[in-house]
């Protein structure tokens, strides 16, 4: 918008563009800022990169043609493109080669006789607006990968977390459980069968100490919110010595801008540069005091009483010599929004900005007032971003490194709900069918043996289900757990009841309706020592799935609603905007699940699915803690 106004100045007169070349002024104008912001994405292929740099000096050198000295400087957009996109050890050349191209066509095109002053002054800005560009686009630059290595971080924390759990499950349960399987296939037979079967009892027992203490001990970690290892963090970081020199550089360029404002427009005395080089020091040093970031990250001390010296300076100095301190003053500008609160950051820039189109000549064009505008505010949020980035990608570092440990968290979380959920059946049944085959063994010999072949068969589902747990993926099917539930139950000496109707569901809905039967009957076995019969009945109605598990007998805490198990559920179903009742009746105890075959909204995660985030939240950019 700058640069727009610019082409429409006083400098020239309205008479110098026609309305087709002045809206192709701005057309070109509005193209060579779109083009920094494509490249400064860093989102195109080298080729096409490559062809965006050739268009972009197309845009900054066409205009020539048509509009002549009107046209310029805009160099600095494809200087800074140029030095951000190539390598460093070759872009300067074709950068200084940019800027040579843009002040000898202005001299081409400008007016004979014209000062050499005014191509220096092309020239200033030129490297200005190339090195404040170019700055912002490498600190930006920089965030974004941060926020990438980050997020990459938060992956390979949990994949740590997720092989920790593998090692510690599989050393354990899984030994247990491969244990029962080597001994189920030696058989009921022999000499050694009782004691086999009373090892195989101890086994189970081990496991579900073990399987106990592995939720309790996961528990315990995400409760405590445990650092999984800060030392391991990308160290990846802007660097506030960066933006320190941009300040400087950009300081620097506006106080040579200064002078040769000075030197074409007012042409002061010796004693008037003396006072106005001394001017722009004093500024310089005020304005890396107060308004540059700061290495060691806490604000000067004096920049309260600095930054009102600072603009009284240089209020006086444009009031005294007209707009052409506004390159400095607009740095100053600057610092005030990222010093001073709102609104009296506001009021200031108000109170500036009116300064400075006061004193324009009584001549400025509405093109003088947009230019001076514009020039302003993108300066004065430019001088605010050196001084913001820093701290902005300090306080993301620090955020994204709450956001890894939460992911590791809920990776604990996760696996203590999935190994509740899945192995507590597998697990329970074991010791079940060791107390039935104990029974059987001498008044049922052949259904002793059938029952002890069982056993392997239930040890590795639980191996099974272990794979699931460190996997966060596993696949239930509701017709394998109703086989298995009803073989618990007949071991538990527990009449089973099932009925359910015919109706497909979809595969999701069946996963978590699955987990309900699996959790339901595994606490009437655990927690109802009364218990003689137990109901499961399915049915859909109106696009809704109810699930209803009742038995008789007085249930436990566990059972009644108050258990870890029954939490999973609820929390389960909620994601799959499904509800759970669980509650007491003079026969016993009804356990009764809800859930819409089609879900108006499950999100981007799967919601029935085990090992998902059952609060449909991903709290790490790219992490999906139920991902393989």
């Amino acid at each position: 918008m700058a640069r727009s106004g610019f082409v429409f100045s006083g400098e020239y007169g309205p008479s110098g563009l026609t309305a087709l070349s002045g809206l192709i002024a701005v057309a070109a104008v509005g193209a060579l800022a779109a083009a920094v912001l494509v490249i400064g994405a860093r989102r195109l292929s080298p080729r096409a990169t490559l062809w965006a740099l050739a268009g972009q000096a197309l845009l900054a050198f066409g205009p020539y043609l048509l509009l002549g000295e009107v046209w310029g400087p805009v160099a600095g957009a494809v200087v800074a493109s140029v030095l951000f996109t190539l390598p460093h050890r070759i872009s300067w050349l074709p950068a200084v080669m940019v800027i040579a191209l843009d002040v000898g066509l202005s001299a081409v095109f400008g007016r004979v006789g014209a000062d050499g002053l005014a191509l220096v002054g092309r020239l200033v800005i030129d490297v200005l607006v190339g090195a404040n560009l170019l700055g912002v686009m490498l600190l930006t630059d920089v965030t974004r990968r941060l926020t990438a290595e980050r997020a990459a971080y938060a992956a390979l924390a949990v994949a740590e977390e997720r092989f920790h759990n593998a090692e510690r499950m599989r050393v354990t349960l899984g030994a247990d459980l491969s244990s029962v399987v080597r001994l189920s296939r030696l058989g009921l037979d022999g000499e050694q069968a009782r004691a086999r079967l009373a090892e195989i009892a101890v086994t189970a027992r081990r496991a579900v100490h073990t399987a106990r203490s592995i939720i309790d001990t996961r528990r315990e970690l995400a409760g405590g919110q445990t650092d999984p290892d800060a030392s391991a963090f990308p160290s990846t970081t802007i660097s506030p010595r960066l933006a320190w020199l941009f300040t400087l550089a950009t300081t620097i360029n506006c106080a040579l801008l200064v002078l040769v404002n000075f030197a074409f427009y007012v042409q002061p005395s010796f004693a008037g540069w003396v006072l106005v080089l001394l001017t722009l020091a004093g500024c310089a040093i005020l304005q890396m005091y107060h308004g540059a970031p700061q290495v060691t990250g806490r604000p000067p001390r004096r920049w309260r009483w600095t930054l009102p010296l600072h603009l009284v300076i240089l209020a006086e100095a444009v009031a005294l010599t007209g707009p052409h301190f506004a390159p400095t003053i607009t740095l100053a500008a600057g610092a005030v929004l990222y010093r001073w609160r709102r609104p009296w950051s506001f009021g200031v820039l108000a109170i500036v900005t009116a300064e400075l189109l006061l004193v324009l000549p009584s001549g400025a064009t509405v093109g003088d007032h947009v230019y001076l505008v514009a020039s302003l505010t993108g300066a004065l949020i430019q001088a605010y971003a050196y001084c913001r980035l820093p701290e902005v990608a300090r306080e993301l570092a620090q955020a994204s490194a709450g956001l890894a440990r939460l992911a590791v968290v809920r990776e604990r979380l996760r696996v203590t709900r999935d190994v509740h959920d899945l192995l507590g059946l597998s697990i329970t049944a074991i010791g079940l069918k060791c107390e039935l085959i104990t029974r059987l063994v001498d008044a049922d010999p052949v259904r002793a043996r059938h029952e002890f072949r069982e056993l392997g068969t239930l040890a590795l589902r639980g191996l099974a289900d272990i794979q699931a747990a460190i996997s966060g993926a596993p696949e239930l099917r509701l017709a394998e757990e109703l086989r298995a539930v009803c073989s618990l139950l007949d071991a538990s000496g527990i009449h089973a009841e099932v009925a359910v109707g015919t109706a497909a569901l979809p595969a999701d809905i069946d996963t978590l309706l699955a987990t309900v039967v699996r959790e339901a009957v595994t606490n009437v076995v655990r927690h109802t020592a009364t218990a003689t019969t137990c109901k499961i009945t399915l049915t859909t109605r109106d696009g809704t799935a109810r699930l209803r598990v009742t038995n008789d007998g007085e249930p436990g805490l566990a059972a009644a609603g108050a258990g870890t198990g029954l939490v999973n559920l609820r929390d389960r179903l909620a994601a799959a905007c499904g509800r759970l009742s669980a509650e007491s009746d003079h026969d016993g105890f009804v356990l009764t699940a809800y859930v819409p075959l089609r879900p108006a909204q499950r999100g981007r995660l799967h919601p029935a699915g085990l090992g998902r985030d059952p609060d449909r939240v991903d709290p790490v950019p790219g992490v999906e803690l139920g991902h393989r």
